[in-house]
C-alpha cells in the first residue's frame, strides 16, 4: 500500500525530522508499505502551539489530504498530534484519513480503564490536547494531561541529540499519571513521540504500563484502516454527518471564492 504522511510545516528545514520519522516508521510498517511525505507551508512548526497559525495551517493540511486522495494514495495521516484538518480532510478524501492523537487515545482505552496524556509544557498546547480529548468523547477515560518539566525549545533541540534526557522526564510525568489512576499513557506531541521511540521508551518497565508513541500508532492504524477498506469492504469513513463527501467540483468552486 502507498501511504501519504502530511507534515504541518514546510519541507525545507524539515529534512532531519522527516528522516527521524522515516527511521521509526521503517521499523514498524508492513514490508510492502510505501510512505511518501507531503508538507504544508508553515515555516516554523513551533507556531502551531498557537491557535491562529494552527487554524490557518490546518487548511493547508486539508488540501494535502484531498490531493493524496486524487493522486491515488491508499490512505493518509497527519504527522501532528493536534490532528489538524482530519475531519475536514475525510469529507474530501476517498481513502482513509487518520489523526495520530485520536488513534492513540482510542487504542489506549483498549489497554485499560483510564489513560493519561504527557505532552509539552506550553499552556496553549495543553489546552489544545484537552479540547481534542473532549472532541473524541474521552473525558471520562482520561485522568489528566501533564506537561514535561522541560521547555519546548530545549526538548526539541537537546532532546533530539540526547533523547534519554526527554524520555526520562516523559516517564517521570507518566508515573504521576499512573498514581492518579492511568493504566496507559499517550504522548500528545509528535516531536516527543519521536524522541520516546528513539530512546526506546515503550512502557514503564516495573509497572507494565504502556507509553504510546502517537505517530507509530497512527501509522499502524492507517495500515489497518486501508486493509479494512480494501479487503473488508468497509467505506473509508462514514458518509453521514460531518464526513459526508463534498464533491471535488464543489470543493474547487468554494476554494476559488477564497483565492486572492
Amino acid at each position: 500500500m502507498k501511504l501519504c504522511v502530511i507534515h504541518i510545516n514546510a519541507e525545507k528545514g524539515s529534512e532531519p525530522y522527516t528522516n527521524l520519522i522515516n527511521g521509526i516508521f521503517n521499523k514498524i510498517k508492513n514490508p510492502s508499505t510505501e510512505i511518501v511525505h507531503r508538507f504544508a507551508r508553515l515555516k516554523r512548526a513551533s507556531d502551531t502551539i498557537f491557535s491562529y497559525p494552527y487554524y490557518i495551517n490546518s487548511l493547508d493540511v486539508v488540501h494535502r489530504f484531498a490531493e493524496a486522495s486524487e493522486e491515488g494514495f491508499d490512505g493518509s495521516m497527519v504527522a501532528c498530534c493536534g490532528d489538524p484538518g482530519v475531519i475536514q480532510g475525510r469529507s474530501l478524501s476517498q481513502v482513509p484519513v487518520v489523526g495520530p492523537f485520536a488513534a492513540a487515545m482510542h487504542l489506549a482505552c483498549g489497554y485499560g480503564h483510564k489513560f493519561g496524556v504527557v505532552t509539552v509544557i506550553d499552556r496553549p498546547w495543553l489546552e489544545a490536547c484537552d479540547s481534542i480529548v473532549t472532541a473524541n468523547g474521552l473525558q471520562s477515560r482520561c485522568v489528566g494531561i501533564r506537561g514535561i518539566g522541560i521547555s519546548s525549545a530545549e526538548a526539541f533541540t537537546r532532546g533530539f541529540v540526547e533523547p534519554k534526557f526527554v524520555a526520562d522526564e516523559i516517564e517521570r510525568q507518566s508515573r504521576i499519571l499512573v498514581e492518579q489512576g492511568a493504566n496507559s499513557i499517550v504522548i500528545g506531541s509528535a516531536g516527543m513521540s519521536c524522541i520516546a521511540s528513539v530512546a526506546g521508551l515503550k512502557q514503564i518497565e516495573d509497572l507494565g504500563v504502556p507509553i504510546f508513541d502517537s505517530l507509530s500508532v497512527g501509522l499502524k492504524t492507517l495500515e489497518m484502516r486501508v486493509q479494512l477498506t480494501k479487503l473488508g469492504g468497509y467505506p473509508a469513513t462514514s458518509r453521514t454527518g460531518l464526513t459526508e463527501m463534498f464533491k471535488p467540483e464543489d470543493a474547487g468552486r468554494v476554494r476559488a471564492l477564497f483565492q486572492n
